[in-house]
């Protein structure tokens, strides 16, 4: 009975046709190799990291992103230069990606009246930021309007080409974002720098810090 179908009406058993075994086994291989290819591309996107890989400490000439202009500082400042992606096994070849860098405000320094500056990015991957990409937010209050130092994010979508198992590098560059009304700060002013990225529907973080001592004359 090996190549035989049984018959359930008492009839002799129907031979099986060597045409439909072959279109059968034919239809068959597609499937099994479509399947095998959807977890390779998955798990490059799972398998990437996102951090901030280097910083520049120096007295710092700052572009300003409101009104234009720079700022020299009198005092060394920290601010991170480069972020890296590394991917795992699998390419990402030109992967959807959207990006945001927020910049916080310095906790422990209260400003209840009057304006400082922050910061925000100047340019990512060597393009200018543009003003439709950031934002600047103060603290608000109805009597004293606008206070305190400002929170910033940066967003824009790019396509991400790296292939198995490399490493992209990408260059940023902080500018001071709002503006001063003169308050003088007399601590170390320390902002949180986040950076998402979203690939391909997955979220990478990373985080550091500005770094601005007392008497650099920027904020």
């Amino acid at each position: 009975m090996t190549d035989l179908d049984l018959r359930t009406d008492g009839l002799s058993p129907k031979p099986v046709s060597r045409r439909t075994v072959i279109k059968t086994a034919a239809w068959s291989v597609p499937v099994i190799a479509a399947t095998a290819a959807l977890p390779h591309a998955a798990a490059s996107v799972n398998n990437a990291a996102l951090a901030f890989t280097a910083s520049q400490t120096a007295l710092l000439t700052l572009n300003l992103l409101d009104g234009g202009g720079t700022l020299t500082a009198t005092a060394l400042v920290t601010v991170p230069t480069q972020l890296t992606v590394d991917n795992g096994p699998g390419a990402l070849s030109a992967v959807t990606t959207v990006v945001t860098v927020a910049v916080g405000r310095p906790a422990g320094i209260n400003i209840p009246v009057g304006r400082a500056r922050g910061f925000g990015v100047y340019s990512f991957d060597g393009v200018l930021s543009t003003s439709g990409e950031r934002t600047t937010t103060y603290q608000s209050a109805p009597v004293v309007g606008q206070f305190g130092f400002p929170a910033t994010t940066f967003s824009r979508t790019i396509t991400l080409t790296i292939a198995s198992d490399g490493t992209l590098n990408i260059p940023i560059v902080f500018g001071l974002a709002g503006n001063s009304t003169g308050v003088a700060i007399s601590a170390l002013a320390t902002f949180p720098v986040t950076a998402t990225f979203v690939i391909g529907g997955t979220s990478y973080v990373a985080t550091s810090t500005i770094s601005v001592p007392v008497g650099a004359g920027i904020l």
